[in-house]
């Protein structure tokens, strides 16, 4: 009988030393998971608020695109002889930003399966939502280049290296543009460019192009004021954690 009680008391002693292991190693699991859960949030925190702030800067530069490239279109139905102003709306109306939104924590999310860490589901929703909504966007943040070639193929190179000298370009994506203050480069040979604008206003052809295009950024500038909105949603939902 002592045996077997010692047996009995050797037993219940195995078992509760188990679960206090086990206890320990859930405590443990547990706040390992709270840490990278809380790491998570603050990734996709900052990648949604970095892609809002690169969203908000292409909408004003290319709302001055689009004035650029209707500028353009007016004076291809106009009479108005090559200047300044017109040389400068045609190249800027061709201009490109191309955007990209930074999504190497949602993939990490997913392939880790770490996804099943952020135990809210509304934002769980929001966050697919947002990118999801960004890769349907994404044709439409990238108007056509067929504009771009064909001014760029007209304005000499060397006036293209004058104006991206004297004026702000683009042609940097690593840098925010600067936007487009008064510009006034130097040494543009005007006769020069009339010779070389004038047959475009009687290409109908171009002015289909410029008008498609103008629409295009109509278009580009609406995804990406909804893609913000996105991001508020995201943001919000972690804001309110």
């Amino acid at each position: 009988m002592k045996d077997r009680g010692r047996m009995v008391g050797e037993f219940f002693l195995i078992v509760t030393g188990v679960l206090v292991a086990l206890m320990v190693e859930a405590a443990l699991d547990e706040r390992q998971d709270d840490a990278l859960r809380d790491e998570y949030y603050s990734r996709v925190q900052i990648d949604v608020a970095a892609d809002k702030l690169a969203v908000e800067y292409r909408i004003e530069f290319f709302v001055s695109v689009q004035q650029f490239s209707q500028d353009t279109l007016d004076w291809l139905e106009s009479d108005r002889p090559v200047d300044q102003d017109v040389l400068l709306a045609s190249f800027y109306a061709a201009e490109i930003w191309p955007f990209v939104p930074n999504i190497s924590t949602y993939q990490d999310l997913l392939s880790t399966g770490n996804i099943r860490l952020m135990d809210d589901i509304d934002f769980r929703t929001s966050l697919a939502d947002y990118y999801i909504k960004a890769d349907a966007s994404r044709p439409g943040w990238n108007p056509t280049d067929e504009y771009r070639s064909i001014i760029r193929g007209i304005i000499p190179t060397r006036v293209q290296a004058q104006l991206r000298q004297a004026c702000p370009t683009t042609d940097n994506f690593d840098q925010k543009p600067t936007g487009f203050p008064p510009c006034f480069p130097e040494d543009i040979d005007y006769d020069e460019m009339t010779a070389l604008f004038g047959p475009l206003k009687d290409d109908r052809a171009l002015r289909e192009i410029l008008t498609y295009r103008n629409s295009e950024l109509g278009v580009m500038l609406y995804l990406l004021r909804q893609q913000t909105v996105f991001a508020d949603e995201v943001l919000s939902r972690i804001g309110n954690r």
